[in-house]
């Protein structure tokens, strides 16, 4: 039979047994409000870095949407600057060649200066052959009428001789060639 040590020894250890499964509860009851926390920790920051991702992407969708702008307007902006470019080129050949127009037109203009004078010569000679005409057309009106036989006196200007042909009997109207 079990001796009344044994029991006591087996009491001893029920009791000890029955202390340590307390203290194991409590410990149990401890490390899940620990548990507890570390959970609501680790939610916590399962939230904050759900929201750094969000704003993360959404960060990232903007700045794609801000390249491709960026992009767009680089694109549009050396579209721009190449017709700029193209104008300018054709700009500076209109340009150069308005330059060659105006040295040829300088040139000719000079030409006509240097031939002025000439010009202006030939223009009071041959005003003055026409006055020359002018006045022996009156001068033969006014005349009696000169019969075919006779010569008509010759007119020289300029080492070029003028006969004046028989003209017909005319009436002539006072002032009718006088052009100036």
């Amino acid at each position: 039979m079990i001796s009344l040590e044994q029991v006591r020894a087996l009491e001893d250890r029920v009791e000890r047994a029955v202390a340590y499964i307390a203290s194991l509860r409590e410990e149990g009851v401890e490390l899940r409000r620990r548990l507890d926390e570390a959970q609501s920790f680790i939610d916590a920051a399962a939230n904050e870095l759900a929201a750094a991702e969000g704003k993360t992407a959404a960060a990232e969708k903007r700045a794609e949407t801000a390249e491709e702008l960026r992009q767009a307007e680089a694109a549009a902006m050396a579209g721009r600057i190449r017709e700029f470019e193209s104008r300018l080129s054709d700009m500076a050949e209109r340009v150069a060649a308005a330059e060659t127009r105006a040295a040829e037109l300088g040139a000719r203009a000079e030409e006509y200066r240097k031939d002025q004078a000439k010009i202006e010569e030939g223009i009071v000679h041959a005003l003055q052959k026409l006055d020359s005409f002018e006045d022996l057309v009156l001068g033969q009106a006014a005349a009696p009428t000169v019969s075919a036989e006779e010569p008509k006196p010759a007119i020289e200007s300029s080492g070029i001789a003028v006969t004046a042909a028989p003209e017909p009997e005319v009436e002539i109207v006072e002032n009718e060639l006088d052009i100036f």
